[in-house]
């Protein structure tokens, strides 16, 4: 979808930009300043090429996060120019008195504030987010049972790697939760993106319990192939030696039960396996999911929560009986989530059935976390990166 969004936003601004062109050209604008807009219109063209291309042709197990970096930036470039530069354009092609053209740059001044805000600040505005959920059949000794939920930090992404994901732990660490659940997604393309530092980190994430996590599409090797063009599944094997060294318990289609007093609840974790990661880009529910055999001799009286990175499965956990609480991420909103007058706005409202935030019927209950990282671009135009902390009440 990503693709054909960007190739046609190319086209659009390519169009425009001759547009723009022949207007400077006969308004009689000095013939070196011309060459230097077009060159730059140009150039800014280029960027959505340059950035796959930069990708394929340079990046391998060694560079790969360098390279996706380059990659991003190059991205958020192309995001930037082409959001001001739109706004700019439907003002000042479409008229040619100066009031017109004022308002078009104080629109276009306004749009790239918003996106530097987005860059800069917003980006790594690591929020807490309190939900209260109650639940009939919550063990009487979880009643105010604290979960940290987080997914998506993608770490191979981040700018400044160290600095934000210090961050992202201390804020976790500060919430006071009984268990940290992360949702997948931790690496951007490649597992050695945690590397001794990074895991240092992730293992000072701490609760009364350890870390529980699932694997996201992108921690199974599924965007970084070997030299036969096949799925690296060396990487995905070294990526679960390094979750489970700094820690954290991995659940892949497997349950852990959790004792508090006399009463335990159980913790499942879907992995993503060979079967999901056709749907890793899709947006409806996978026909050929079928999770009888990950709920295995788990017991159907036990209060469950399920880690499953991809949303869609709720509908056939919850119609199935498996899950009182699914959390789940993948979304992140798609980076961009404007409230106003009480409604949310998000391309990814439009394509996804539940894309944010909480969904409950009266067979159970999903929360989809925002995410706490970014893909694509260095960008969170109002979609705040969150921390979730989830308090269990008894109804």
């Amino acid at each position: 979808m990503l693709k054909y969004v960007t190739i046609f936003s190319a086209l659009l601004l390519a169009f425009l930009d001759c547009l723009a062109y022949r207007r400077i050209k006969k308004s009689g604008v000095n013939i070196l300043v011309r060459y230097f807009i077009l060159l730059f219109l140009i150039t800014l063209n280029i960027l959505p090429i340059a950035a796959p291309l930069l990708s394929f042709a340079f990046m391998n197990e060694s560079n790969s996060q360098g390279v996706m970096k380059g990659t991003t930036v190059i991205f958020t470039l192309y995001i930037v120019f082409t959001l001001t530069r739109l706004v700019f354009y439907i003002f000042w092609l479409s008229s040619k008195r100066r009031a017109v053209h004022y308002t078009g740059i104080a629109f276009c001044s306004a749009v790239l504030l918003l996106m530097l805000k987005s860059i800069f600040i917003t980006r790594t505005d690591y929020t807490i987010k309190e939900v209260d959920l109650k639940f009939s059949n919550l063990p009487a000794s979880f009643n105010g049972y604290r979960i940290a939920f987080l997914s998506d930090i993608h770490v191979g992404a981040m700018y400044d790697k160290e600095s934000e994901l210090s961050r992202i732990v201390d804020k976790v660490n500060v919430a006071g939760a009984d268990i940290v659940l992360y949702g997948g997604d931790l690496i951007n393309i490649h597992h050695s993106e945690l590397d001794g530092k990074t895991l240092q980190l992730l293992s000072r994430m701490r609760a009364s319990h350890p870390t529980v996590a699932v694997l996201g599409n992108h921690d199974t090797g599924a965007y970084m192939r070997d030299s036969t063009g096949r799925k690296d599944n060396v990487d995905t094997v070294d990526l679960e030696r390094k979750i489970t060294s700094a820690g954290w318990v991995l659940l892949k289609d497997s349950t852990l039960y959790l004792h508090n007093g006399k009463d335990s609840i159980a913790v499942t974790g879907i992995d993503y396996s060979e079967d999901l990661l056709k749907y890793k880009h899709s947006f409806g529910t996978p026909d050929d999911f079928v999770p009888d055999g990950i709920y295995a001799g788990v017991d159907t009286g036990t209060f469950n929560i399920t880690l499953s990175h991809l949303p869609q499965l709720w509908g056939k956990l919850v119609d199935g009986g498996y899950s009182d609480l699914t959390l789940s991420g993948h979304i992140h909103a798609f980076q961009f989530k404007i409230e106003m007058f009480g409604e949310i706005f998000s391309p990814a409202s439009s394509l996804y059935e539940q894309w944010t935030g909480l969904y409950e019927n009266e067979k159970g209950k999903l929360y989809i976390t925002d995410g706490t990282g970014t893909v694509g671009i260095l960008a969170r135009i109002g979609a705040v990166p969150e921390i979730t902390v989830i308090n269990l009440y008894r109804e």
